[in-house]
């Protein structure tokens, strides 16, 4: 009986965690209009990402997360570095 639960709770925590893995997986793989613009090299178009950087503000409606923002700084970081 003992072995049973065992085995029982080991197969519920692989379920779970294997869940969890493949979920953040998707997640991962799904870009952003402004990180799809930045790995063309090239800036967001949409007018609510145009709008919000010139504020210097982050576009909610297609960066939830302020994955722009990121982007933002890893630019100013990469020409600070090719400048000197």
């Amino acid at each position: 009986m003992k072995s049973m639960r065992m085995w029982i709770v080991l197969s519920c925590a692989i379920a779970l965690v294997s869940g969890s893995a493949m979920a953040a997986q998707q997640k991962a793989e799904k870009l952003t209009c402004c990180q799809e613009a930045a790995a063309a090299g090239k800036e967001c178009r949409h007018k609510c990402c145009v709008a919000a950087h010139r504020d210097g503000k982050s576009c909610t409606k297609c960066n939830p997360n302020k994955e722009d923002l990121s982007l933002k700084k890893d630019a100013k970081k990469g020409s600070a570095a090719a400048k000197k």
